[in-house]
């Protein structure tokens, strides 16, 4: 089995290392600069980079095939067409007085030669829509669909008229499961394209995201006269499934691999309820046979930070919940199946074979990454990427990709190369990252991936050279960080005064705090059923009171018959840990009072959530405990 390779893009260079060594290769000379994008092809033949005067075409592995120019200055972006017979380019939109610009063009990957274009307002959606098998495209306006076949036809052969604003188009292009997936339920087959449309909110109307079925888009076209097309245009067809929602100022949509399911995720910029400063989400689940269509119930409040298919297409995980957040599996019909817990995760990525889940928690989180056996729902590795923007797994399943990348972060940026297992491999400091990737396979020749995780090959030496100091072999932390303590306090014991209860304590990994300075020296601090200190041995150790210097003198006649200032002991009460109960009875307290407020809402003929309805239902259980606990 051959090592992949991964290529990446900074502002002063660009180039393709190749493992297990991952030494660069002269797939992209060493003094390309300025390089404004690359992209690899799907099935990871060729690879094509975009300098200041041109883009370059050239085989991404051993080939006979000649590298090709193509040139065109000022491309942004690049992208293949599904079986990558065509290279898309994408420049900055133009102005002309005679004719539109088409800075969206079509070029011919075997000849290098310009077939089509057109032109492409905003560069976040310009990537086209096309099928697996470059038979139709999709071109989305504000209120229609018009589609092409073949895709560089000068003339769509449809345009479907919709009553509404188009706000976005999601094509399946379902793929056959890889080969080496195995599941232990029957895996459906990959069904017709699908095309799922968002269409906004109107007159008060809700939003909707309808599903169709290729065929019943394209129906039947009129066989062209005298060799022009003649565009058909009619009216949407019947949907074959429908979910309606309102609150959607963003939509995400997944297919699963099979196309025959759709989870999109709605996101609102603001939360009504003020809960949440990252705005509102929910989650939902349409099957486009129309036997499924519904919310996905989330037993945890807060934001939806990621949700995946599994490659089988039977199950997804959502990792879902303030944090620390929770991740969980469920089924086809949107029934949890197995919860992985609750940590700071907010990122899921299955392995192409899906054998292997990633979670991992990245941009303001530590960058803990696990690694799970969803066969036996076990945790086979764990390791600390930190500062990570980027993640993948390799087409093998066996390496994982994470990169720090620029504007993200501007310091420490790199990629990294660890295997399946958790062990780190290799590391690539780059200043000024801006883009790292594995090269794609072919779903056809996905390897098999064993059924225990083989040994780890050895990390090359750039591990040793360029690894963080602290840091394990296995990427972990040798030790906690723990709090800062000021040079004078180190190497010594805290205050048994400053620990915490364990409804309060800190969380895995956090110092005791220290104790407080007077003068740069480390102030002593009594503790109760301690000695007193600078008293004998042994004094003061069942003691609850501590004598301390009073700040007002009294004046008291000495032997010779004047007065002078004494020192009067008093006994002063020393705050001690709070009482665990009251503790606990304030905290039911508190989720009593809330309680009692979604009831107000309820009388008031608000309508709320799944979950604040089921808290609601905890009012009797909360009072029991209060009662419980004698308050």
């Amino acid at each position: 089995m051959a090592a992949p390779q991964y290529a990446f893009r900074a502002q002063k260079t660009a180039g393709v290392a190749q493992g297990p060594s991952w030494e660069l290769t002269d797939k992209i000379p060493a003094d390309t600069v300025a390089s404004k994008a690359y992209a690899y092809s799907k099935d990871g033949e060729w690879i094509a980079y975009a300098t200041s005067t041109g883009v370059q075409v050239v085989p991404a592995s051993s080939s006979s095939s000649a590298p090709r120019t193509i040139e065109q200055a000022g491309v942004f972006e690049l992208a293949f067409s599904p079986l990558s017979t065509t290279l898309f380019t994408y420049e900055r939109p133009i102005k002309q007085d005679s004719e539109v610009y088409r800075n969206v063009k079509a070029w011919n990957v075997e000849t290098g030669e310009e077939v089509g274009g057109w032109y492409q307002r905003t560069q976040h959606d310009w990537e086209p829509i096309i099928t697996a098998d470059e038979k139709y495209l999709f071109r989305p306006t504000a209120s229609d669909i018009v589609i092409f076949s073949p895709p560089l036809a000068p003339r769509p052969i449809v345009r479907l008229k919709l009553d509404g604003q188009i706000k976005g188009l999601f094509l399946s292009n379902p793929t056959a499961l890889p080969a080496g997936t195995t599941s232990a339920k029957p895996v459906p087959a990959a069904a017709e394209p699908a095309v799922a449309v968002w269409v906004g909110e109107r007159k008060g109307a809700p939003a909707s995201l309808a599903l169709y079925t290729l065929s019943s888009l394209v129906g039947r076209p009129k066989e062209p006269v005298e060799g022009e097309i003649k565009t058909e245009t009619r009216d949407m067809p019947l949907t074959q499934a429908r979910k309606a929602f309102y609150k959607a100022d963003k939509l995400n949509v997944k297919w699963n691999p099979a196309g025959t399911m759709a989870l999109f995720l709605t996101h609102t910029d603001v939360d009504a309820t003020g809960k949440s400063y990252y705005g509102e989400t929910n989650l939902y689940l349409v099957a486009v046979d129309g036997s499924f269509d519904g919310l996905v119930d989330l037993d945890k409040e807060g934001p939806i930070y990621d949700f995946s298919w599994s490659p089988t297409s039977r199950e997804f995980t959502v990792c879902y919940g303030y944090m620390p957040a929770r991740v969980q599996l469920f089924d086809a019909k949107a029934k949890p199946i197995y919860s992985f817990g609750s940590q700071h995760r907010n990122f899921l990525l299955y392995q192409p074979q899906g054998k292997l889940l990633l979670t991992a928690g990245f941009g303001n989180l530590a960058g803990g990454v696990d690694v799970w056996d969803m066969s036996t729902r076990n945790k086979v590795a764990e390791f600390k990427a930190a500062n990570s923007s980027h993640c993948e797994w390799s087409p093998c399943g066996r390496y994982i990709l994470t990169a720090t990348l620029s504007p993200r972060l501007r310091v420490d940026n790199g990629v990294k190369i660890w295997w399946c297992g958790g062990q780190l491999l290799h590391i690539q400091p780059q200043d000024e990252l801006y883009q790292a990737s594995f090269q794609p396979g072919k779903p056809s020749a996905t390897v098999p991936f064993p059924a225990v995780i083989p040994a780890a090959p050895e990390p090359n030496p750039s591990v040793a050279l360029y690894r963080p100091k602290g840091e394990v072999a296995n990427g972990g932390d040798a030790k906690p960080a723990g709090a800062y303590r000021p040079p004078g306090a180190r190497g010594a014991a805290a205050s048994a005064a400053y620990s915490r209860d364990a409804d309060s304590g800190p969380s895995s990994g956090a110092s005791t705090p220290t104790p407080m300075f007077r003068g740069g020296k480390p102030a002593q601090r009594y503790v109760p059923g301690t000695a007193v200190p600078g008293a004998p041995q042994g004094q003061g150790q069942e003691e609850k009171k501590k004598r301390v210097r009073s700040k007002r003198p009294i004046k008291e006649s000495n032997e010779n018959g004047t007065e002078a200032p004494v020192e009067e002991m008093k006994n002063v009460e020393i705050a001690g840990e709070e009482d665990a109960t009251a503790k606990k009875i304030r905290n039911l307290s508190k989720k009593l009072k809330a309680i009692e407020d979604l009831k107000e809402r309820v009388k008031a003929g608000e309508q709320l959530e799944k979950t604040q309805l089921k808290k609601i239902e905890t009012e009797k259980q909360v009072r029991a405990e209060i009662a419980a606990l004698g308050a």
